[in-house]
């Protein structure tokens, strides 16, 4: 009955050495989001997408300025899809990141 005891707690004991080693490992903190740029120089305008850049008509950057000045922000990022072929997140960060400008 001993010998029982015994190899149960060894075993016990093996079983949460492993857990310890191979175990949930905790979760890396996630980076802050990091907004997408918009440049203005001199009637040019570029947003920086995934690290590449795109160059916006600034007739069709106005056009969605004033939409999301007068709280049309949904027609401006349907604006900014058709212009540029954006996805949905993508034409969001943007008209969302002139938001930030304007207001400075």
């Amino acid at each position: 009955m001993l010998n029982y005891l015994i190899i149960g707690l060894v075993v016990l004991g093996a079983l949460f050495l492993l857990r310890a080693m191979f175990g949930r490992r905790p979760k890396e903190p996630v980076a802050p989001y990091k907004p997408k740029m918009i440049t203005m120089d001199g009637g040019s305008v570029a947003a920086e997408i995934s690290g590449e850049e795109l160059d916006i008509d600034p007739a069709v950057l106005d056009e969605i300025s004033k939409l999301a000045d007068s709280g049309q922000k949904i027609e401006a990022i349907k604006r900014l899809r058709e212009a540029t072929g954006l996805g949905l997140a993508e034409a969001k960060d943007i008209v969302e990141s002139l938001d930030r400008l304007r207001s400075k």
